[in-house]
């Protein structure tokens, strides 16, 4: 809307009353567009200041964010320099999922798996090359990244056969089956029930309707196990509120609840992790605005049930301006 001029006096009055950030995920759709500088030249009439997460001096993330005031062509540029290598990686890491809904029915978990552990080499290989140029300048932080190359590779080595074993349960069957359709089948609870569910407390009144199905009963599973937030040993820690937005954000998707569309194409599936993505970093600001109303709902109810004071605005355009509506 900013960069189509809709109601210029709105984005005037907001980057006046309050600091506008962006991200890298940011930067990612800007990328794809195929047309970064309009984008660019609109954060930069926003004052717009870059928003990243903040990591400890073993490249472990703190929970904790970092301002930082450089210009948004700038900061594209530092995005670009990295951007190949992690989009390759993410690009790859994605696959699984896609395949789960429907997507890459010519490909086999397997070729996934070999794809993707092509992409984590190439991660890995990047890092290591850059060990080098750390001993002459920094040589401090070699130990500490090693250490966390080394924790990397332990964790997607878990990571994949987690999730290979998973995405087995719900496809069994033909390369053109939706693993999610067979999954919401199986439950027999799908967007048709779950997008009934009103707020207030919209993720405690779905726990409850899942807990008496079929493959939850009984289990000894808690409402955290059922959202994917439980303490696991993949992180040996308490995750963090961010990771637990996008944990959220992505099983809600999985089982229906005002659920992006069309996540069988690769496009859309991007565009579904990008939404995720800014629905996390956005749980560490004061105000998230959007006007796509199935983001909306989804990220109001997770940010009801995780404590998190962000407020989030639906937005909508009509004759008269742009109007925000909190409710």
């Amino acid at each position: 809307m900013a960069v189509k001029e809709k109601d210029p006096a709105f984005f005037t009055s907001i980057s006046e009353r309050l600091q506008i950030i962006y991200s890298d995920d940011t930067l990612r759709e800007i990328k794809r567009s195929g047309n970064p500088e309009k984008f660019l030249t609109a954060l930069e009439a926003l004052n717009a200041m870059h928003f990243r997460y903040r990591f400890n001096e073993r490249f472990e993330p703190t929970g904790e964010m970092i301002l930082h005031e450089t210009s948004p062509a700038h900061a594209y540029d530092n995005y670009l320099q990295i951007e190949p290598v992690y989009d390759i990686m993410l690009a790859a890491t994605h696959q699984t999922t896609l395949k789960l809904y429907g997507g890459r029915s010519d490909s086999s978990f397997a070729d996934i798996a070999a794809e993707q552990i092509i992409a984590f080499g190439g991660l890995i290989e990047s890092l290591k090359a850059h060990l080098a140029e750390i001993d002459l300048t920094l040589p401090h932080l070699r130990a500490p990244i090693e250490q966390y190359i080394g924790n990397l590779e332990t964790q997607y080595a878990q990571v994949s056969a987690m999730a290979a074993g998973e995405m087995h349960k719900h496809l069994s069957g033909g390369p053109t089956q939706s693993g999610v359709n067979n999954y919401r089948t199986s439950v027999g609870i799908g967007p048709k029930e779950l997008n009934n569910i009103k707020p207030p407390r919209v993720i405690e009144k779905i726990w409850q309707a899942y807990q008496q199905l079929e493959g939850y009963r009984d289990m000894g599973y808690s409402i955290e196990n059922f959202l994917g937030i439980a303490a696991n040993s993949l992180y040996g820690r308490e995750m963090h509120v961010h990771e637990k937005v996008t944990a959220i954000y992505n099983l809600l998707n999985l089982i229906g609840y005002m659920s992006d569309s069309k996540l069988n194409r690769e496009n859309r599936h991007v565009a579904a992790i990008s939404d995720a993505a800014h629905a996390a970093i956005a749980s560490h600001a004061h105000i998230l605005l959007s006007a796509d109303e199935a983001f909306v709902s989804k990220v109001r109810a997770i940010y009801e049930y995780l404590g998190v004071p962000t407020e989030v605005g639906l937005v909508a355009l009509d004759e008269g301006g742009i109007r925000v509506h909190t409710e």
